[in-house]
């Protein structure tokens, strides 16, 4: 069976988490569950999104993410297709996952849910 793409996730990051929270909870009424300080998951916004507010963690734009079921192979088709890994796979709550450029410069990241 060949793994299986679907774009699932946004991520915004954010400078300062808990006001961008603030300001999504107060402009547009989402709900959030929070993982540590500095990570909010968002709720009922249309699509599954999260604020990144660690700077360390944070990437320059939003950051699209690509559910599979395959995270080996995900890489492996990002590679062949000139894709440029920017941060290998690592496990977070919930499964794994890693983040590259495609050609036209786009960061992105592929996941995989845990077994």
């Amino acid at each position: 069976m060949s793994a299986t793409y679907q774009i699932d996730y946004l991520e915004f990051p954010s400078t300062d988490g808990l006001k961008t929270r603030r300001f999504f909870e107060e402009a547009f009424e989402w709900s959030f569950v929070s993982y540590g300080p500095t990570y909010h998951a968002i709720e009922a916004a249309g699509i599954d999104a999260g604020i990144q507010g660690n700077a360390a963690e944070a990437t320059d734009a939003p950051l699209p993410v690509v559910r599979t079921t395959d995270l080996e192979a995900a890489q492996r088709a990002v590679e062949l297709a000139g894709g440029v890994v920017t941060r290998p796979a690592f496990d977070f709550p919930g499964g794994r996952r890693f983040h590259f450029r495609e050609p036209g410069g786009c960061e992105m990241a592929v996941w995989v849910s845990a077994p």
